[in-house]
Parts: C-alpha cells; sequence; structure tokens
C-alpha cells in the first residue's frame, strides 16, 4: 500500500475542488436583459474560443447582435469593446461580425440552426479574441525600441 503524507493528501483535495469549481463557473448560467425580457445563456471554453449558448433567442439579428455585447462582456470583461460591429464575414456557414476594441479584435458567430429542424430559433456560437496593432506596438515594438534606445545610451556614456 502506498504511504501518502498529510501534505500530498491536502494537495490532491485541493486540486479537486480546484477543477471543481473551475467547472462550475464555467456552466455557471449569464443573464442578459434586453426590453424587460431576461435571456439565460451558458458559455464553455472550447480551446482558444469560447462556445455559447442562449435558452432562448433574442429574436432578430439586431437583438442578437446586443446580446453578443453582454457574452463578450461576461467571457472577456474588456470595457473598450465597441457596441457596434465593423466587419462582417461568413465562415463555414456561421455569420461572423468584428467587434473592435482597444487592444483586441474580438470575432463572435452565429451558427447555423440548418440540420437541427426541431430547433430553428436556436441562439448559439463561439467568439474568440485577437491581438490587433495596438497591442503589437504596446506590447512588443514598444519595449524592443526601449531596450535598443536604453542600449545605445548606455553604450555613449561608456565612450
Amino acid at each position: 500500500m502506498p504511504n501518502f503524507s498529510h501534505r500530498s493528501v491536502i494537495i490532491l483535495v485541493l486540486l479537486v475542488v480546484a477543477t471543481y469549481l473551475s467547472l462550475a463557473a464555467a456552466q455557471e448560467k449569464h443573464r442578459y436583459e434586453d426590453g424587460g425580457q431576461v435571456y439565460s445563456y451558458v458559455f464553455t471554453k472550447t480551446g482558444d474560443n469560447y462556445s455559447f449558448e442562449f435558452d432562448n433567442s433574442p429574436g432578430t439579428e439586431g437583438q442578437r447582435l446586443k446580446a453578443l455585447g453582454s457574452v463578450l462582456q461576461a467571457i472577456y470583461e474588456d470595457g473598450s469593446i465597441e457596441s457596434h460591429y465593423s466587419k462582417f464575414f461568413m465562415k463555414e456557414g456561421a455569420r461572423c461580425f468584428v467587434f473592435d476594441a482597444t487592444f483586441y479584435s474580438y470575432t463572435a458567430c452565429f451558427l447555423p440552426n440548418d440540420f437541427s429542424p426541431e430547433h430553428r430559433d436556436r441562439f448559439w456560437g463561439f467568439v474568440s479574441r485577437l491581438p490587433n496593432a495596438a497591442w503589437l506596438i504596446t506590447r512588443n515594438l514598444l519595449p524592443a525600441v526601449l531596450v535598443v534606445g536604453a542600449f545605445f545610451v548606455l553604450r555613449r556614456q561608456r565612450r
């Protein structure tokens, strides 16, 4: 029989509890309110993206786009996300919209319900986030320029 110390048992219990809490948080019901109506939805992390599904569809495409704002805020907690989309494109049958923000561009896609006749009004899809030019400049280029500049200043002072 293996000899477990108290410390390893405590660590194992903490890992199990943390896993359970993270799974419970991922399946937590979120709410979106519009015009007196309350719409519940859940989202889950799927690789680099997040998938979402509403219990009831908010209705028209305009109302769905407003609901996507709630989804993006709940997932990414970025207050700089624009409320109107800047681009539209189709991706493998899904209707995708791009929302701009200060450091990221967010893509939200509605998945089609063509192959599910009993769920014609289902509202589901996925969202993703990509860094934009401002992120590239502030996180990569600006520090690189500062390091190179500091190198040349220090080199000049030594001469």
